[in-house]
């Protein structure tokens, strides 16, 4: 086992697959406790982060399971949706935006909340996507791309707000990764001409890269860092 993360508490939201899955295999792998809060039955906690109370109920739940307050979280939990703009109701509009971004500042508010009332100093690593960063006419997802927006922009607020209790926050935007969220490959033929045209490296992310790069943010080699976005997308935003 590798022990950079001995004596952390975790909490990973949407820990039940795709990328936080992979995070928290590798957290726990690299020695920390971890908490899985997905509302899928099987995680430690299970829980709906739209919900205010059951968010904070979740947290304490796992500061329990945990043996104190976490002093790392990973709000990774998200939905993914298409819809062109004209025909999106307002019902689907919410329905993203409240897993999405509100997902997001429920599982700050309450880990950090804890963090600050135990006097622990931690890390906060959000999953923005580069659909906060570009847009694309082939795949429409105005509600994604403005929830991804938002957990850029209350990424760098939370980093502000919180670094006099010595909480750093990141936020990582990870490109077409290899999750079951992924519909790129939908169309085998159409999705492997967008890496050949649009991804310079010419692959899908895989899930465990991603998780690499959240460890790092949430890891004392990332002790300056805060308010960050880091694409993690093959250089897809740079074409």
């Amino acid at each position: 086992m590798d022990p950079s993360f001995a004596g952390r508490r975790a909490i990973v939201t949407g820990g039940g697959s795709g990328i936080g899955a992979a995070t928290a295999r590798l957290l726990a792998d690299r020695g920390a406790r971890v908490a899985v809060v997905d509302r899928a039955e099987g995680a430690d906690v299970v829980a709906d982060v739209r919900d205010a109370a059951a968010v904070d109920a979740a947290v304490g739940a796992a500061e329990r399971l945990l043996g104190g307050a976490a002093d790392l979280v990973v709000a990774s939990a998200g939905i993914y949706r298409i819809a062109p703009l004209l025909e999106m109701d307002a019902g689907e509009w919410d329905d993203v935006l409240a897993t999405n971004l509100r997902g997001v500042f429920l599982t700050g508010r309450a880990a950090a909340r804890r963090m600050v009332a135990a006097g622990v100093p931690g890390a906060i690593v959000n999953l923005a996507s580069t659909a906060a960063l570009v847009s694309d006419a082939a795949e429409p997802t105005a509600h994604y791309n403005a929830s991804k927006a938002g957990v850029v922009s209350l990424t760098r607020q939370m980093a502000v707000e919180l670094a006099p209790h010595g909480i750093r926050v990141n936020c990582v935007c990870p490109g077409v990764i290899a999750t079951p969220m992924l519909r790129l490959m939908d169309d085998p033929e159409a999705g492997e001409r967008y890496l050949r045209e649009s991804v310079p490296l010419r692959r899908l992310g895989a899930p465990e890269e991603v998780a690499e790069a959240i460890a790092f943010l949430a890891s004392d080699a990332a002790a300056y860092i805060t308010g960050a976005a880091l694409p993690i997308d093959g250089g897809s935003t740079l074409t």
